[in-house]
């Protein structure tokens, strides 16, 4: 009976009418409540632009997915449904994508007004015209341009052209009039748009849903604004849910109900409004004067609400893409160190010395645990065509289950690399005593005996500071000071160009996010001559891992390369994946999962419900059991 009253329950949620001022039954440990047609948050940064393919604000990009609709939309499981396509088809090697649009969407303006524009697929192939050419700067444009068939070549030889020191016999003109011949994207009539790709990307759908580079434009509209377009809510035309209806860039934004929108039943909200936080003031601090409708609860917060009345609806994050690793430098001017890190019973000895719910207690005190993430890809973001995660494949599934923090076993692994690479008496061969220049992060001599000096370096951020005493701590504790010795240093300028770049480290603390539904996002660039191996690294089974992965569309087996790929690196212990970046708690007004579940893209409103009174956590953990049922069976296709 319990378990039938609490199905019920959860599909009076989410398929209850949203009518503003209405009474509704109450949810447990709730009285009754009124759901509002409005939902207040907050942002923190002037806008210099809205321009949604240009811009490098994530604020505007969390704007934009409410104002202009892509060809799908994730539906509150993570299952992509149509949006402004109405349906889709691919050919058997992913490499052929054609969408079909629905007719007669408007274009409206900042005041709502039809516009006489209509989304047609020139819209989308116009989009890709206009990123595709480098004096319209858009952002992010790496993974777009190497997919799509002809894209690279055509932005590059646009770049050459203007650029004043290459020479080239390229006209402008003539590139620019071959994009419809040479680049891979046609509108095969009014309303059916063909995308064709370089390689296999069963991914794609949900590149659809994060980039801002594939949604549509008004061609005729920007060229005409030119550099102006975007530049407010003015310049602008919108086709989504929602339009910007006021813009004032250091004080007030707001989104309001497209009178026009193909899907308006869908619509719960009528108007989001964001207010700029003042200086000074927390979002916790506008949350509980009402004045916004979510916030995010840090660890010292948290603490702070225990035994007030907003204990009870302190609810934990969920989710994080962001896993944070430590990077170890392979080609390090530090002798002593570039010689340990070639040896894998030395990369392990670190892999197994490090306490990782013990870094994770530095972000949240009260369940450290559920931050600990021992993969390199996030679990619960990727998920192959029948609903399985991407982490609980072997042998990352079992990668994923391993207490990593032996003190025992990093000792015996130390012992194992100094039997390999030193005398009886401590020296280490090949290495004479010398001063390590790592200017300007620090300089310091070796001696080319052991302990193994080893630098690690991080920001001068009060928390990172606290956090690298900790990693110095367990690790001389676990290995021992006679076999390791960690000196600490703080970049106090620009991160990367004085430390990351240069190679000033042997040890350093990053982070990197999957950005899409597949594992390549990041692996692929985790090669030997990948971007993201930064620490000069030499991997050919892992490439050869890779480039096999690559070339099948079958998910399964497209998974299994990339899962055998990554256990590589993390057996080896080439990166040493520590903790997620989920951070903290959050209250809320709204009840959850009842918007689009956006693994890759930024929040989306519609579909959301937002009630007058704050979500007590037992509530939201009594519906979160009953939807991840849910969830299940629907990613399972059922």
């Amino acid at each position: 009976m319990k378990r039938t009253f609490s199905v019920l329950l959860v599909l009076v949620i989410l398929l209850g009418l949203c009518v503003g001022c209405q009474k509704k039954p109450a949810l447990p440990g709730m009285g009754d409540f009124v759901y509002k047609d409005t939902y207040r948050t907050y942002f923190s940064s002037d806008y210099p632009s809205l321009n949604y393919y240009s811009t490098v604000y994530a604020g505007v990009r969390g704007l934009m997915a409410n104002c202009i609709d892509g060809l799908i939309e994730p539906d509150q499981y993570g299952v992509y449904k149509p949006s402004l396509a109405e349906s889709w088809e691919v050919n058997d090697e992913r490499t052929v994508w054609t969408f079909h649009l629905r007719e007669g969407v408007k274009w409206v303006n900042s005041k709502g007004e039809d516009t006489g524009f209509i989304v047609t697929a020139d819209d989308f192939v116009d989009a890709i015209r206009y990123i595709g050419d480098p004096q319209n700067d858009a952002y992010g444009m790496r993974v777009v341009r190497s997919l799509i068939s002809g894209l690279s070549d055509y932005y590059w030889d646009l770049d050459d052209i203007d650029d004043p020191d290459v020479d080239t016999d390229l006209e402008r003109d003539e590139v620019v009039a071959s994009f419809d011949e040479t680049v891979g994207v046609k509108a095969l009539d009014e309303y059916t748009v063909q995308y064709t790709l370089n390689t296999g990307a069963p991914y794609f759908m949900s590149l659809i849903e994060s980039s801002m580079l594939l949604l549509p434009v008004e061609y005729s509209f920007a060229v005409e604004l030119g550099e102006d377009f975007g530049i407010d809510n003015e310049n602008l035309l919108f086709c989504g849910a929602y339009y910007i209806s006021e813009y004032e860039r250091d004080k007030k934004i707001v989104l309001t109900q497209n009178p026009h929108y193909w899907d308006a039943e869908s619509v719960t909200i009528k108007t989001i409004e964001y207010q700029k936080m003042p200086d000074g003031t927390t979002a916790l601090e506008m949350f509980k004067r009402g004045e916004i409708d979510e916030c995010v609860v840090e660890s010292e917060e948290y603490a702070s609400l225990q035994g007030t009345e907003w204990a009870e609806s302190l609810a934990p994050t969920e989710h994080s893409s962001s896993t944070n690793y430590l990077w170890l430098d392979f080609e390090s001017a530090n002798p002593e160190f570039k010689t340990f890190i070639q040896n894998e019973n030395f990369r392990r000895a670190l892999q197994y010395a490090i306490d990782r719910e013990s870094i994770a207690y530095l972000r949240d005190s009260v369940t450290p645990k559920r931050l600990v993430r021992n993969t390199i890809c996030a679990e619960e973001i990727i998920y192959d065509d029948k609903g399985k995660d991407y982490t609980d494949y072997e042998p990352l599934a079992a990668i994923k289950a391993t207490d990593y923090f032996n003190k025992e076993l990093a000792r015996q692994y130390m012992e194992k690399a100094v039997a390999e690479l030193c005398d009886a008496e401590g020296n280490i061969t090949g290495v004479e005593e010398t001063t390590v220049d790592m200017l300007p992060v620090a300089s310091y001599k070796v001696d080319g005996k052991l302990p193994v000096t080893v630098l690690y370096v991080g920001t001068d951020d009060e928390d990172e500071i606290i956090m690298a005493q900790l990693l110095e701590k367990m690790i001389e504790e676990a290995i021992g000071p006679d076999y390791i010795d960690i000196q600490l240093a703080f970049a106090t300028s620009s991160f990367y160009s004085t430390v990351a770049d240069p190679l000033n480290y042997d040890v350093y603390y990053d982070s990197l996010s999957v950005t899409y539904s597949d594992p390549s996002c990041i692996l692929a660039r985790m090669t030997t001559d990948g971007a993201e191996n930064v620490g000069l690294y030499e991997v050919p089974p892992f490439d050869e891992l890779i480039e096999k992965a690559l070339e099948t569309s079958d998910l399964s087996e497209r998974y299994g390369y990339f899962a055998e790929a990554e256990a590589f690196l993390i057996n080896g212990a080439y990166v040493i994946p520590m903790i997620s970046s989920l951070r903290g708690y959050y209250m809320t007004r709204s009840i959850p999962y009842t918007e689009p579940l956006t693994l890759f893209g930024n929040t989306r409103y519609k579909g959301m419900k937002v009630i007058d009174q704050v979500v007590p956590a037992k509530t939201i953990e009594e519906i979160k059991a009953d939807y991840e049922l849910k969830k299940a069976a629907a990613l399972a296709g059922d």
